[in-house]
């Protein structure tokens, strides 16, 4: 748990969130404008999301021990490369000059957004998580709980810290100490304390060491169905939370990535938009373990409700943002969304499909949040451009979301009576 934790955290710089203190700089640095940027960190993050479905099963063929070092290093690499990215763009606009220094710097920043995206925000987060909850069954909630209690307050500080470090040392220096502590420090730690299973070390998910000589305790979660990915995709439950989940990325992947200029446009201070993460995440921190012990004894498609309708609430305030009363509803229903994502990103697919093909089915529900979460940046962005403001892209979001709360209230567990595994069970019977 703890060692899946740091793995988590160690994706930062992939996330929006580690990428965001960032994109004035880039923006200057590279001469692009900012539809310019949010349209190389879309086609970087869309094609990471390609390959993540094939990662995911790697990772079931090889385990986290393997996938998460190698992951770091990719991590480590993409850091080093856009740390001097404007350098590498104007080389190769002096070596095929007739690409021009725009189109030039697009190509750059495309692929350095490309492997950042796809070995942090994809691989290294989805493996830390899996490993955590394939060591787990029954206290899955209760893990994610504690994890939670860490990561949340990790990920929304990012943000602040890494601006002030920006503004401290620069923009590449900051790029370059992380590259190195993710490269040399987590993998190494990653090779280390990694493992892929309770079973895998002679032990039994939940339970204390057993002595084979008496005959180990069966976890609960082998006697359930393990799905395939082909059998999710044909379930109504995968569709509602993949699209759920995938809601979420993209809402806060946009209002993460251009929370300076959504601040700045209601008349607010960038300075005022990266503060607001921190309340969120010791509201987030707050909730967590009610949330994880919730999950333990709830269906989790009320904790889907749950996180949909905060983001309804979050939506809708930055369409009107500015009075104080808009920011306390913001931090409110940022903590409360983050606080749901996170249980529900973690414990949903060992939960309702199995641990066999777990790498499989995450990795394709990974490829979908950060398909959407690719689109968001840039179709902000284009609505700035055209219409002035955010609002229209932030009332669209609310009214998906709503959409979603209502085929929410069907998402039953497919393992559970009337679940599309025990009917499928009759029907093949």
């Amino acid at each position: 748990m703890l060692a899946g934790t740091v793995g988590v955290l160690a994706s930062a710089p992939g996330q929006t969130n580690g990428v965001s203190p960032f994109t004035e700089s880039l923006i200057k640095a590279l001469g692009l404008s900012r539809v310019d940027l949010s349209l190389a960190y879309m086609l970087g993050t869309i094609g990471s999301s390609l390959l993540l479905t094939r990662a995911g099963k790697l990772y079931d063929r090889y385990g986290a021990r393997r996938i998460a070092p190698a992951a770091a290093v990719v991590l480590a690499l993409a850091l080093l490369a856009l740390s001097a990215c404007d350098q590498i763009a104007a080389a190769v606009n002096a070596w095929v000059p007739h690409l021009g220094a725009r189109r030039s710097s697009l190509v750059v920043v495309t692929l350095g957004f490309f492997a950042l995206r796809f070995s942090g925000q994809g691989v290294l987060t989805m493996v830390s998580y899996n490993m955590i909850m394939k060591w787990f069954d029954r206290h899955r909630g209760l893990v994610t709980a504690i994890t939670g209690m860490f990561i949340a307050p990790g990920f929304s500080a990012a943000p602040l810290v890494l601006s002030k470090i920006v503004t401290a040392v620069g923009w590449r220096e900051t790029w370059q100490m992380m590259a190195v502590l993710i490269g040399v420090g987590f993998s190494l730690f990653a090779w280390l304390f990694f493992r892929e299973s309770a079973e895998a070390c002679g032990l039994v998910a939940d339970g204390p060491w057993r002595d084979r000589s008496l005959g180990a305790r069966k976890p609960h979660a082998e006697t359930r169905h393990q799905f395939t990915l082909a059998e999710a995709r044909r379930c109504p439950t995968f569709w509602v939370f993949s699209l759920g989940l995938s809601l979420f990325g993209f809402v806060m992947t946009g209002f993460t990535f251009h929370v300076a200029s959504i601040f700045e446009n209601a008349g607010l201070t960038a300075a005022a938009g990266f503060a607001i993460f921190l309340p969120g995440a010791i509201i987030s921190v707050i909730l967590r373990p009610l949330v994880g012990w919730l999950a333990d004894r709830i269906p989790l498609k009320y904790l889907m409700m749950a996180m949909l309708i905060a983001l309804i609430m979050v939506a809708t305030t930055l369409s009107v943002l500015g009075p104080r009363w808009t920011l306390v509803l913001l931090v409110v229903g940022n903590g409360v969304c983050f606080s749901m994502m996170g249980t529900l990103y973690a414990i949903t697919w060992p939960n309702f499909f199995g641990r066999t093909h777990l790498g499989a089915i995450s990795g394709f529900n990974s490829a979908l949040c950060v398909f959407f979460s690719a689109l968001a940046p840039w179709m902000f962005g284009q609505c700035l451009a055209a219409t002035g403001s955010y609002a229209v892209i932030e009332v669209t979001c609310a009214g998906v979301a709503a959409v979603l709360v209502v085929f929410s209230t069907r998402a039953d567990d497919p393992q559970g009576e009337g679940g599309w595994a025990r009917e499928e069970g009759k029907r093949k019977a």
